[in-house]
């Protein structure tokens, strides 16, 4: 009887040990610290880093940005390579969105492809997931931001209905939808259109001064980005508004998606805390996707003003180049001291407000 007692004791004492082990070295992994993907096609590479090099890594697959863990498909299993590609992982047509975790680690992250790829539209993408100072990231699915949506052909409107879009800002006049009207195929969801009647004075402004030359057209259009955010702070405010309403997903839109909607966009990212070189970065790619060339719409009643310019002034009015929404930036700090307080001065939006968009559109 002792000698079993003995025996207990000993079988105790080590599982004692055993779980005091366990638990000084627990076996959750390192978390997952960045997460991209890249679309070519049908085809889409997730790329990954880890705190720690050679993490396994779990990649999930859903159709939702927040799609919970039940409604997640397992797509690549303790993968330590960096990255995975998948065809039509979502099923085709379909948007993926991917979740990446380090295998065992308590959290992960959902990225996705930046772009959405329409025949009708070539700078239609996602604001999501960009990190923000305070170590969230935006979420996907939420904001998008586009070029002009009258050239989107029937299977483009199927994909955007897809994402399902409740609500347009459109920048645009009425004089360019008038041009360029938007003919929603499907379901149309709700529009909030500018109120400004034409261009026309700002054109005139732009162009209208002496002989112009790409210096002279750079220096104007940084002027021009010094304005906006007065120009537009009705418009922006009504985005906000929108925005703290919960009215998404929501997508704002202008003519060539990088002006009206480039300011509009950098200002949203602001608020919700993404470091301004990422903002700038984000600014940017419209260049990259829309190229340096202008298509003149021949019912524009400034096509012939357009067709004068010299080409060297084209590539500068349809570049996005960073010292434009610099120019922004500087002009909002000299006339209100901080992006914050032109925020909440002018379009609204305060601490209580910039907390609860972060709460809302960030995670």
């Amino acid at each position: 009887m002792t000698r079993q007692l003995m025996l207990a004791g000993a079988a105790l004492a080590a599982a004692v040990l055993t779980t005091a082990a366990s638990a000084a070295a627990p076996v959750t992994q390192a978390p997952v610290t960045q997460a991209a993907v890249a679309q070519e096609g049908r085809t889409f590479t997730v790329t990954w880093k880890a705190a720690k090099a050679g993490t396994p890594v779990d990649v999930y697959v859903a159709a939702r940005p927040d799609a919970p863990p039940a409604q997640r498909r397992l797509a690549a299993n303790d993968d330590t390579d960096g990255q995975a590609t998948f065809t039509d992982p979502a099923g085709a047509g379909v948007r993926p969105y991917f979740f990446v975790q380090g295998d065992g680690a308590r959290q992960g992250l959902w990225t996705a492809a930046r772009v959405v790829p329409l025949e009708g539209a070539a700078n239609f993408r996602d604001i999501g997931g960009y990190p923000t100072k305070d170590g969230r990231h935006v979420k996907w699915g939420q904001v998008y931001r586009s070029n002009t949506l009258a050239r989107l052909t029937a299977a483009d409107f199927q994909k955007v209905n897809a994402l399902g879009v409740r609500l347009v800002c459109d920048l645009r006049t009425d004089e360019e939808r008038a041009i360029e009207p938007t003919l929603w195929v499907g379901t149309a969801p709700v529009f909030v259109n500018s109120p400004k009647a034409s261009l026309g004075a700002n054109l005139s402004e732009l162009f209208g001064k002496g002989p112009l030359t790409a210096e002279s057209m750079r220096a104007t259009f940084i002027g021009f980005y010094g304005q906006m955010h007065e120009q537009y702070a009705g418009e922006y405010r009504e985005l906000f508004k929108r925005l703290l309403a919960g009215e998404t997903p929501m997508l704002m839109h202008c003519s060539a998606g990088k002006d009206r909607t480039g300011v509009g966009s950098a200002l949203v990212l602001s608020a919700l805390g993404v470091p301004r070189d990422i903002v700038v970065a984000d600014y940017a790619m419209s260049e990259t996707l829309l190229g340096t060339s202008l298509t003149i719409n021949p019912d524009d009643p400034d096509a012939a003003m357009f067709a004068r310019l010299p080409p060297e002034v084209i590539r500068v009015l349809m570049r996005t180049e960073p010292a434009y929404i610099e120019a922004t930036f500087a002009a909002i700090e000299k006339q209100y001291g901080s992006v914050d307080a032109y925020l909440e001065t002018a379009l609204g939006v305060g601490p209580k407000e910039r907390a609860a968009l972060r709460a809302r559109l960030t995670e």
